[in-house]
């Protein structure tokens, strides 16, 4: 998933970033790097914190939450990493970062980034997990394990219906 952010990044960054005078060439790289990490950051947060809603959002074009999160760690990044202008940087997180995420929910959405489904997405964003892990780590949270095995499944299920 990082490589398919960073294509995204490089194909809108070169108007954003590369030709903006606000941004020194020799930070061109650096900029374009940031934005990738904190895209990919982001993400991960959403998920670790368990903000599935807020990530299904972003995909579904609902929620901005996410974006405008990004966007203002990534403006912040930047003006304090390379000494750009704090508002050429949020100028440049304003353009920048909805366009790749735009970009990004598109691929996912038409192309599938190759067999990239919201499972493949949610492993990649937690570290090799996938949705199972994601669930037990929520489920463990809320004391949904009822039968104290580690996971939340059927049988945690139907627990929660026996006297």
């Amino acid at each position: 998933m990082l490589d398919e952010i960073m294509n995204i990044i490089n194909q809108h960054g070169q108007q954003t970033v590369v030709e903006n005078a606000a941004v020194p060439n020799e930070h061109n790289e650096g900029v374009l790097q940031e934005a990738s990490s904190s895209i990919l950051g982001g993400l991960q947060q959403m998920v670790a914190g368990g903000n599935f809603s807020q990530l299904i959002g972003m995909f579904q074009g609902t929620d901005h939450t996410v974006t405008n999160d990004i966007s203002n760690n990534f403006a912040q990044n930047i003006s304090q990493k390379f000494g750009i202008e704090p508002s050429a940087a949020t100028n440049i997180a304003g353009s920048l970062i909805p366009q790749v995420l735009g970009s990004l929910k598109s691929q996912i959405v038409t192309q599938g980034f190759g067999g990239m489904n919201m499972q493949n997405i949610f492993a990649s964003l937690s570290n090799g997990g996938g949705v199972q892990d994601i669930i037990n780590s929520v489920g463990n949270q809320f004391g949904l394990d009822k039968d104290k095995d580690g996971d939340v499944d059927l049988s945690d299920i139907t627990g929660m219906f026996k006297k």
